[in-house]
């Protein structure tokens, strides 16, 4: 490893050790020097441990270990970042593996895009399982296959100056941390760009319980946050109920024809779990008056 260090890759997991070895054995094979992994367990209870250490013992000057008390991903990697010493940090998730030029093409990517963060791409290891193909056209609906300017990224392939990440104070405890992350470099003037040509491997879940709690959690968290943070739930409603209202005729062109009844019953979910969570806050303001 060089004696500088210029990027810090951060990646938090937990009860993952039966995939944990691929994502590490990618992360550490990369024809980049000057870089280090951080890892933080995050109070795993399975081999995840075992797995870190026998990586670590092969790449002693590389790889960094810490573990935590459990707290969720927002704290494990504001723990890992505490501990980086990059001025890139650029974050991935412990069920991704990326290619050996993962780290030169980020950093090509963000010098060529003059951008003030980096959202990389993504696609599937497999798509074998109704729920895999689901949840990958979900995830393209959001980004795209073009790159462009993005509101909010997931931190599978992120890449943030070490400066302007401690400008928004880290990551926050709940579950929608990368959302808060990112809307804290917006409200800064940050810019962040998608670029779907430096794609990672992400291994989508395959159980229809997985796919419902991913639908079902961003509609709870997204309007809960708007709400804590003083804006309309009346007008976040009424664009929601907008869009499900046109995803019949949407959804025929993101998902293929075996999927489209799957694609318009979450929806529904996602506009019943949304609305429900608008009332819950509603009710709970007119009981406090």
């Amino acid at each position: 490893m060089a004696d500088s260090c210029r990027v810090s890759v951060v990646v938090a997991t937990y009860n993952r050790a039966d995939v944990l070895r691929e994502n590490l054995q990618s992360v550490l094979n990369q024809d980049f020097d000057a870089y280090e992994a951080v890892y933080v367990d995050d109070g795993s209870t399975d081999d995840t441990p075992l797995a870190l250490e026998e990586f670590r013992a092969i790449h002693p000057e590389r790889l960094r270990v810490l573990r935590v008390e459990n707290g969720g991903q927002g704290l494990a990697r504001n723990a890992g970042v505490n501990e980086a010493r990059g001025e890139l940090l650029l974050f991935t998730d412990d069920d991704v593996t990326v290619p050996p030029d993962w780290i030169s093409r980020m950093l090509t990517a963000y010098e060529a895009h003059g951008c003030d963060a980096l959202c990389g791409g993504f696609e599937p290891l497999s798509m074998d399982t109704r729920v895999e193909r689901y949840l990958h056209y979900r995830m393209q609906i959001g980004f795209g296959k073009k790159p462009r300017l993005i509101a909010v990224a997931p931190m599978m392939n992120f890449l943030v100056p070490r400066a302007l990440f401690d400008e928004t104070g880290g990551f926050i405890a709940e579950p929608i941390e990368d959302w808060v992350l990112c809307r804290e470099l917006r409200s800064r003037g940050r810019t962040i760009f998608y670029d779907p040509s430096v794609a990672v491997t992400h291994r989508y879940q395959t159980r229809w319980d997985d796919a419902v709690r991913r639908v079902r959690s961003p509609a709870i968290l997204g309007m809960n946050d708007r709400l804590d943070h003083g804006r309309s739930g009346l007008a976040y409603m009424a664009y929601t109920t907008a869009k499900f209202l046109g995803s019949p005729i949407w959804s025929l062109k993101h998902y293929p024809p075996d999927l489209y009844p799957l694609s318009l019953r979450m929806e529904w979910l996602f506009w019943r779990t949304r609305m429900a969570a608008y009332l819950a806050s509603y009710s709970e303001k007119r009981m406090q008056v």
